[in-house]
């Protein structure tokens, strides 16, 4: 029988800090959340930055938590969301706070690409365009902050940084780094002639790490300052949030289809190897490295961002803290046909008012049906009718990418898992079922913190394989199933 270990999960998201102490017991993995702390953007001039120090005090805070939790803490592994970076200079200074991929530098680059450039990036490196992608906000930056640029000599992305504070070592993990556009993921190499294309140095990337291998320990000055009295190894896990709730779905199945439903949705399915051609390309797909050597070929959606943004509003508006379920509820007043919208329409990635944003996109249909919508009518019908036509336009998105999907692999599959905080929304899930006509698996556990501590696993357990450790989520996490009409 294997020994026991407690292996301390890290996720951070873009709205929360969490800190989830797992325990594996030979067979299972069980958690228990320590720390859960919001995390948002600040506002900075005319930049979106993230606090990455006040992030990795939660963090410390976190290990300092846990370490009176249990005897002894056996490792540590980080992810977070993907795409953001820091740069460094060649004495390893941060050069500056971390840039949101929600400003518009990334947006006006990648507007310049013609759309042959676009696609034969796309060829290079199985990395679909997009807006976010790291290299679009690099290349922004050698003209509003060319002072930045001038110094950089090493780049680290948001869990690089994280594991270089507590660690001192200086390692690309693949899942993140397959965010930025600036790797093939058939080599997993840097695309070179790509940065030289862009204006970037292939010199800034340092080496490239492997799930289930340590990064290195953490600092003995870390361990004094929180009196930790024993080494503690960082290990590489997936550390793209997607890439470890993927691996973390209960699933023994090789392939299987999933929608990754937290701020962002990332929707499609887990494949051995990528997927590079006109079908995925004309679908908006990408490839990005999963955990241990696979693919996660998916689609970028909106998904609960919408929601927070406007249970934010609703609560300004109100003056009231209104809990997930009584704003879902809310939601469920309104009995007519909800609305069909598009909720990856540019408008939505980040409004200073998002419940005027969409009221502007479906007032016509809705003058069409039975006069304007607008808020002269009762209060609690305007938002009942604003969360029942999101509610049905996130599944609506979420379903057309899982359609997608089964062309670019030519495949067919049993069963769709709904993963992640959004999995939470009953309403959503209902409808993603009657849409497909089938079945789907939700599970509102915490699959990237399991996936994150099973990766950890293959550091503490030589000879354990990963199809053993897929079993050992299965084993961990519970589901439920909903039948679709």
């Amino acid at each position: 029988m294997r020994k026991s270990f407690n292996l301390l999960s890290f996720d951070c998201g873009n709205s929360t800090i969490r800190t989830i102490l797992c325990h594996y017991d030979g067979n299972k993995i069980t958690y228990e959340v320590l720390m859960h702390e919001p995390n948002e953007m600040v506002l900075i001039g005319r930049y979106y930055y993230w606090d990455i120090l006040h992030i990795f005090s939660l963090l410390k805070k976190g290990l300092e938590i846990a370490s009176h939790k249990v005897e002894k803490i056996d490792s540590i592994g980080i992810c977070t969301w993907g795409v953001d970076f820091m740069l460094l200079d060649k004495h390893d200074n941060m050069l500056g706070n971390v840039l949101s991929y929600r400003n518009t530098i990334g947006a006006e680059q990648l507007d310049k690409l013609t759309l042959e450039q676009q696609k034969e990036m796309f060829e290079r490196t199985g990395i679909l365009c997009d807006k976010i992608n790291s290299i679009y906000m690099l290349k922004g930056m050698q003209e509003y902050m060319p002072s930045i640029m001038e110094n950089a000599d090493k780049i680290l992305f948001v869990p690089d940084i994280l594991n270089y504070f507590f660690t001192g070592v200086l390692e690309n993990e693949p899942s993140e780094l397959s965010t930025s556009q600036l790797m093939d993921v058939r080599t997993l190499q840097i695309e070179k002639e790509l940065c030289h294309m862009m204006g970037l140095k292939d010199s800034w990337f340092n080496t490239i790490g492997k799930h289930g291998q340590k990064v290195g320990n953490v600092r003995k000055e870390i361990l004094e300052e929180l009196g930790i009295q024993y080494e503690i190894p960082v290990v590489c896990v997936p550390s793209h949030d997607t890439a470890s709730a993927v691996f973390g779905i209960p699933s023994v199945a090789e392939e299987f289809l999933f929608v990754s439903s937290g701020t962002w949705a990332l929707i499609g399915a887990q494949c051995n190897e990528p997927i590079i051609n006109d079908t995925v390309y004309e679908g908006k797909f990408t490839n990005e490295m999963g955990a241990f050597g696979r693919t996660t070929l998916l689609k970028n959606s909106i998904g609960m961002f919408i929601l927070q943004r406007l249970k934010k509003e609703y609560e300004r508006e109100k003056g009231v803290k209104i809990s997930w379920t009584d704003f879902t509820d809310l939601g469920r007043k309104y009995k007519e046909e909800p609305y069909l919208y598009d909720v990856n329409h540019s408008d939505f990635f980040n409004p200073f008012n998002m419940v005027q944003s969409i009221n502007v996109h479906i007032e016509s249909k809705a003058a069409q049906k039975r006069g304007c919508f607008n808020k002269s009518e009762e209060e609690s019908y305007y938002w009942a009718k604003i969360l029942a036509s999101t509610f049905y336009s996130i599944a609506h998105s979420y379903v057309e990418a899982l359609k997608k999907v089964k062309e670019c692999t030519g495949k067919e599959y049993k069963t769709v898992y709904i993963v992640g905080g959004g999995a939470k929304n009953d309403i959503i899930n209902q409808y993603c079922a009657d849409m497909l006509q089938m079945n789907i698996t939700t599970c509102v556990m915490e699959c990237a913190a399991v996936g994150n501590a099973a990766s950890q696993l293959a550091y503490l357990e030589k000879d354990i394989t990963y199809y053993q450790l897929r079993e050992i989520i299965s084993n961990s996490l519970t589901v439920t199933n909903v039948g679709g009409k």
